[in-house]
């Protein structure tokens, strides 16, 4: 049972992974087919990865909001669910030919597949403890969490440019000019 103070919360959190789930169909149906079966998978697993945390998000918190529903055998079937997608994403990109970026994209849906065990051990706690707000405001963050990854991979889906600081970091380190040569620092060949 969800107790009633998370009811606002639930039905903003619905209405939001509602809506970007409408949004990523329309990401994925403008995004351009080209560029070969690599960048085909490319844009599958960021898509794939994308909506399996909205559809987690939106699945709880539509169960959320189910009067008399215990959410935690909801909660552990979403989290399996998603986690057996990265699995599946896992395996076509690890067996896909090579794909810029692949270990970086393997470590994200490590790091997902983690939140989505995070996701079945709460779930499995409030199984076993159906009035624990504690839980429900846990399975509550990782809600928000699931819509931020999904935003986040939907923008990536696009085409935008990633903004994220470390690769901000790593962009500015590596477009940075070689130092002029000067009279205490001789030129070197090319």
């Amino acid at each position: 049972m969800v107790p009633s103070e998370f009811s606002d919360f639930f039905a903003a959190s619905a209405g939001v992974a509602g809506a970007l789930i409408g949004l990523l169909f329309v990401a994925i149906s403008v995004a351009p087919p080209d560029g070969g079966p690599d960048r085909r998978i490319d844009l599958d697993v960021r898509a794939g990865v994308a909506f399996s945390a909205l559809t987690d998000a939106l699945a709880v918190s539509l169960f959320a909001l189910i009067p008399g529903v215990d959410l935690g055998t909801p909660a552990l079937v979403v989290a399996v669910t998603g986690l057996a997608s990265c699995i599946g994403l896992g395996i076509v990109l690890w067996r896909a030919g090579r794909i810029a970026g692949r270990g970086r994209k393997v470590r994200l849906l490590i790091l997902q597949g983690a939140v989505f065990a995070l996701q079945a051990a709460a779930a499995i706690q409030l199984v076993r403890s159906p009035h624990d707000a504690s839980v429900v405001r846990y399975l509550a963050v990782l809600t928000v969490v699931f819509l931020l990854v999904g935003m986040a991979r939907a923008w990536q889906l696009i085409g935008a440019r990633d903004t994220g600081l470390i690769h901000t970091v790593r962009r500015v380190i590596e477009e940075r000019p070689a130092p002029a040569a000067g009279p205490d620092r001789p030129a070197t060949p090319d």
